[in-house]
C-alpha cells in the first residue's frame, strides 16, 4: 500500500527537515498532508511506531465524523473520493432514552433524523482511513518512517533535534516539530503542559465482525408486542437507523453502536464512574454482563456472535486539557497530544481539524519568512478558548442521561448550536480569521453566555422533572430549522454577510433557549410568556416556588419539549 514516489531514507541516517511530525495516526497524517498541500515541496517527515498497512476495524476509537470534521476531510484535504467510495455515509446522530427495562427499543424516546441531511458525514473505519492517509502523504512528497518512535526531543531557539529509535535510528534536526503522539504526549510531558479536568468518565469499546442493526436486533426474545407500533416506528425514518451513530442512554452512561465500512460494528460503553464503576465493565465478560442488565437487546445480539469479537479496549479519565498547544518557538501539539474532550458528539476530529489548520498556517507563513510570534500567541489563545468554552457541554452532564425529556432537550440545543455556530465557524474559515472573530462583538459574547447558561439550566430542570414522556416519543433532527442550518454550514458568504448570519443565528438560538425554559415550566404546570424569560437569569426553581404546589399539580403534563422550538423559530 505504500507509494514509492517518496522513498524512505536508510536506517541509521541522520537528516534535516522542515517539519517533523511525531506520530502517524489520524492527527499526525492529516497535519502532514495539509502542510504538503498548502506548501508543495515542504520537507515533511512523519515518525510512526506502527507499521502499515494497519488492520481494518480492530484499530482505534474515533470512528464517527460530524459536519466540521467531514468538511475538513472532504474539502480541505481533498479526500471526498475515498470517503464516498471507501467509507460509510453516516445517518446522523441518534439517541434512545431509557424505557422500563429496555427490552424493546420501539417505545424508547428517540432523537434523530427522519431523512438524510444535505451535508454529508461519515462513519470511518480508522484502519482503512489511515492507510489511505499514509499513501496520500507519501504521494504528496512526505517521508513516513514506520516502526519508529521519537525517544527524546531537544527544543532550541534555532531548531530542534529528535532522537529516533526502532526500525529507523538516528537524529533528526528540524525547524518545526508537531507532537501528534496521542496520549503519550511527548512534548506535553517534557514541558509540563498537562491540565487536569474534572470529568470522571471512562470508556470501554470493542469491534465485532458483523452488523448490529437496532431495527433488527439478533437474539430477540419474542416478536414485537405491538406490530402496528413497530411498523409506525420503522416508517417514521425514511432511510435506516443502522448507519447512524446510535446512542442508547441511561443514568450516567451511553452505549454507542457505530457501523464500519469493513462490515464490523464498533460498540462502546461510556460512563460516569459515579453511576457505572469502571471495574464493572473493564473486561469483555464484565461489559457483556453489564449490557445484559442495562441494554439487553445489544447484549443478546453480541452474545450470539462472540466468535466474531475482534478486540477490546479501555480508556480511563479521557478528558484532559493543556496549558499551551502552539508556540512561536516552532513547536505545536495536535490531536490527543494536546487536548481531548469527550467522545459524545464526536468532537475529536473537529479539534484535530482546527489545530491542524492553525499549525499549517503558522508553518507556511514562517517558511515564507514571516514573523509568526503574535499569530502563534493569538491562535493558541483562540484554540484553547474554544476548547474551554466547550467544556460545559460535557462536564457534570452525564447525570442527565437518565432523564429522557431533559436529555432530548439537551440534544436539541447542542445540535442546533453546533450547526448554526460551531461547525459554521470552521467551514466558513472564521476561526482562522482572528480579526473577523473580534468583529462579532457583543452578540457573540452574549451568545457564549447563553450557551453556558443553558447547560446549567438543564441540570436545574433535571432536579425537578422526572423526565416521563409518552412511549414512542420522537424529536426529529431533520425538522425545518435543523435542516436549514445544516444546509447553511457550507454556504459561502463574504465577511459582512457572514457576520450578519452569525448574529441572526445567535438571536434564533436565544429564542430556542427561551422556548426550552418555557417548556420546562409548562411541564411543571406553569405557563409563562416568552417575553417573561431572560435565559441568562431564568430560575426554574423560583418560578415553581411562586405557584402553589396544588395548582401546579392539576396542570402538570408529560408534554414532550424538544420538537416545537425547531418549528417555532423561523424554520
Amino acid at each position: 500500500m505504500t507509494n514509492p514516489s517518496a522513498p524512505d531514507p536508510p536506517a541509521g541516517t541522520d537528516r534535516t527537515t522542515d517539519v517533523l511530525v511525531l506520530g502517524g495516526g489520524l492527527a499526525g497524517l492529516t497535519c502532514a498532508l495539509q502542510i504538503l498541500q498548502a506548501r508543495p515541496g515542504t520537507d515533511v517527515l512523519v515518525v510512526e511506531r506502527e507499521t502499515f498497512p494497519l488492520p481494518e476495524a480492530a484499530h482505534k476509537v474515533g470512528e464517527s465524523t460530524v459536519e466540521g470534521s467531514a468538511h475538513y476531510f472532504e474539502t480541505v484535504l481533498g479526500l471526498k473520493d475515498h470517503l464516498k467510495t471507501g467509507q460509510l455515509r453516516k445517518e446522523g446522530l441518534r439517541f434512545f432514552g431509557s424505557h422500563a427495562d429496555n427490552e424493546d427499543i420501539v417505545p424508547r424516546l428517540e432523537v434523530g433524523i427522519s431523512r438524510q441531511l444535505p451535508t454529508w458525514t461519515y462513519q470511518l473505519d480508522r484502519g482503512r482511513f489511515e492507510n489511505v492517509l499514509a499513501d496520500r502523504v507519501r504521494a504528496a512528497g512526505g517521508i513516513l518512517l514506520e516502526g519508529t518512535r521519537a525517544e527524546a526531543v531537544d527544543l532550541g531557539p534555532h531548531g530542534h533535534r529528535a532522537m529516533l529509535r526502532g526500525a529507523r535510528q538516528g537524529t533528526v534536526r528540524t525547524r518545526w516539530v508537531v507532537d501528534a503522539t496521542g496520549r503519550r504526549g511527548l512534548l506535553k510531558q517534557k514541558l509540563a503542559l498537562r491540565e487536569h479536568l474534572d470529568h470522571d468518565v471512562n470508556a470501554v469499546w470493542f469491534r465485532i465482525a458483523k452488523r448490529i442493526d437496532p431495527e433488527r436486533f439478533d437474539g430477540a426474545v419474542t416478536e414485537a408486542a405491538d406490530p402496528q407500533a413497530r411498523k409506525a416506528w420503522l416508517d417514521r425514518v425514511a432511510s435506516n437507523r443502522w448507519q447512524s451513530t446510535n446512542h442508547l442512554m441511561g443514568p450516567g452512561y451511553w452505549t454507542w453502536l457505530i457501523p464500519l465500512s469493513s462490515g464490523s460494528t464498533s460498540v462502546g460503553i461510556v460512563a460516569d464512574e459515579r453511576f457505572v464503576p469502571f471495574d464493572s465493565v473493564n473486561r469483555f465478560e464484565r461489559a457483556l454482563a453489564w449490557l445484559h442488565e442495562n441494554e439487553p437487546e445489544v447484549a443478546r445480539d453480541i452474545a450470539g456472535s462472540r466468535a466474531l469479537l475482534q478486540d477490546f479496549k479501555v480508556l480511563r479519565h479521557f478528558m484532559h486539557g493543556c496549558k499551551q498547544v502552539f508556540s512561536a518557538e516552532r513547536w505545536c501539539l495536535t490531536g490527543e497530544a494536546g487536548v481531548f474532550l469527550d467522545p459524545l458528539y464526536s468532537p475529536g476530529s473537529d479539534f484535530i481539524a482546527i489545530a491542524n489548520s492553525y499549525i499549517t498556517d503558522l508553518v507556511v507563513r514562517d517558511l515564507a519568512g514571516e514573523d509568526v510570534e503574535k499569530r502563534a500567541e493569538g491562535y493558541d489563545h483562540a484554540f484553547l478558548g474554544t476548547f474551554k468554552g466547550s467544556l460545559a457541554t460535557w462536564q457534570q452532564q452525564y447525570a442527565l442521561m437518565g432523564n429522557p425529556q431533559v436529555w432530548a432537550a439537551k440534544v436539541v440545543w447542542d445540535t442546533l448550536a453546533y450547526f448554526a455556530v460551531n461547525s459554521l465557524l470552521f467551514t466558513s474559515g472564521a476561526l482562522l480569521d482572528l480579526e473577523f472573530m473580534g468583529s462579532l462583538g457583543a452578540p457573540w459574547q452574549r451568545y457564549q453566555q447563553v450557551a453556558q447558561r443553558v447547560q446549567a439550566f438543564l441540570r436545574e430542570w433535571d432536579a425537578v422533572d422526572d423526565g416521563a414522556v409518552e412511549p414512542m416519543s420522537y424529536v426529529d433532527l431533520a425538522a425545518p430549522l435543523y435542516y436549514r442550518y445544516n444546509v447553511e454550514i457550507v454556504v459561502p458568504d463574504g465577511p459582512a454577510a457572514l457576520r450578519e448570519r452569525f448574529h441572526a443565528n445567535f438571536r434564533a438560538l436565544e429564542q430556542v433557549a427561551v422556548e426550552l425554559m418555557r417548556g420546562a415550566a409548562l411541564r411543571a404546570g406553569v405557563d409563562l410568556s416568552p417575553a417573561d424569560i431572560d435565559p441568562l437569569t431564568f430560575d426554574l426553581a423560583s418560578v415553581l416556588e411562586a405557584v402553589p404546589q396544588e395548582e401546579r399539580a392539576s396542570r402538570r403534563s408529560a408534554r414532550l419539549v424538544g420538537a416545537e422550538p425547531a418549528e417555532d423559530t423561523g424554520a
